[in-house]
């Protein structure tokens, strides 16, 4: 069986949904970013401000130098207390590029030319806290496994979706280990799917630590830092309007999230969904509720599902069966006077 079609609804949904605040569990490398020019209307157009900062946004380095280099010709500025530093009524189509030198390394922007809006520059010098640390978490994540736990984090989601009248389940399962060391959960994580589950899959994108054996999903250790993801599917047959999934966790999950395709009149129903809302954008209804213990099922129930009437079927069967009988019990109870003539 194909999932190709709720690939590309869960990648949509994965980048477009909003994200908890407990989900940040891995910080943007600011130090990447160093250089970058962002257009924006926050500011007069003409106007060019440059953040210096050391490592990332919460070491802002003031009293420092910053050289804005226009058409060539130099024009200096010093960075105030959130070391911003920033020169103004630049002419349209001027060429920008902002420099500084912190501790011996030179911080130099991209080329930016003024138009209509004001222009944010981000300079980030080395931050030689931030780079031991690296080289320590390396170290440790290349040693042995310890003792330990794991969860799904709170960007695990669930996602229904209908293709050529099959119900497809999705599930998107960051596992997160929090610890610097890799982890030795005493085995692997199993997922046992609902018993109806049929033609399970683990998909592209995922731990190849993961696979995927009938209605079973297992996720070998030991974990490594940070997350591992897992990314499977099976389809769920149903007979009726409703179908229903009984899900439970091998690990802490720390927030719900379901998304069903917003088609027909499908719906979701959960004791766990605290509350339902639609994600046009992404054409969804999203559930959340809290997050669930290790062992503790989830019960969900998608209703509005398109599906044939089974009565005409059972009417025409009995109305055979009757028939039939009618017919074996006028054969034996004919006239004997008739059936010797």
């Amino acid at each position: 069986m194909k999932f190709a079609g709720a690939v590309a609804l869960g990648l949509a949904i994965m980048m477009g949904a909003p994200a908890s605040a407990a989900a940040q569990t891995a910080m943007p490398n600011f130090k990447e970013m160093s250089g970058s020019v962002l257009p924006t209307s926050e500011i007069p157009a003409g106007t060019v401000s440059v953040r210096l900062v050391r490592g990332g946004p919460d070491k802002p380095l003031s009293k420092q130098d910053v050289e804005f280099l226009i058409d060539g010709k130099s024009r200096r500025a010093t960075t105030d207390e959130i070391g911003r530093a920033q020169v103004s009524a630049l002419p349209r189509g001027a060429r920008v590029r902002a420099v500084a030198v912190v501790d011996g390394e030179r911080l130099e922007s991209q080329e930016a030319v003024v138009e209509n809006s004001g222009l944010r520059i981000l300079l980030v010098a080395t931050d030689p806290e931030a780079v031991k640390r690296a080289a320590e978490d390396k170290a440790l994540a290349a040693s042995a496994a310890v003792k330990g736990i794991v969860v799904l984090g709170p960007e695990s989601r669930i996602i229904a979706e209908m293709s050529n009248d099959r119900l497809n389940i999705y599930y998107i399962l960051q596992i997160i280990n929090s610890a610097r060391t890799p982890v030795d959960i005493g085995g692997p994580l199993i997922f046992d799917l609902p018993r109806e589950a049929r033609s399970s899959v683990v998909l592209d994108g995922s731990t190849p630590k993961a696979t995927a054996n009938g209605p079973r999903v297992t996720v070998t250790g030991p974990f490594a830092p940070g997350i591992t993801v897992v990314q499977a599917a099976y389809e769920l047959p149903y007979s009726g309007p409703v179908a229903r999934v009984e899900q439970r966790w091998p690990a802490a999950l720390q927030q719900l999230n379901v998304f069903v395709q917003q088609i027909g009149g499908l719906s979701i129903n959960s004791p766990q969904i605290a509350s339902k809302r639609d994600v046009v954008e992404q054409g969804v209804i999203l559930g959340t509720g809290p997050g669930l213990a290790a062992g503790q099922s989830m019960t969900l129930e998608i209703s509005g599902l398109p599906h044939h009437a089974t009565w005409p079927r059972t009417l025409a069967l009995s109305l055979a069966g009757i028939i039939a009988a009618a017919g074996i019990w006028g054969a034996a109870t004919a006239n004997p006077r008739r059936r010797a003539v």
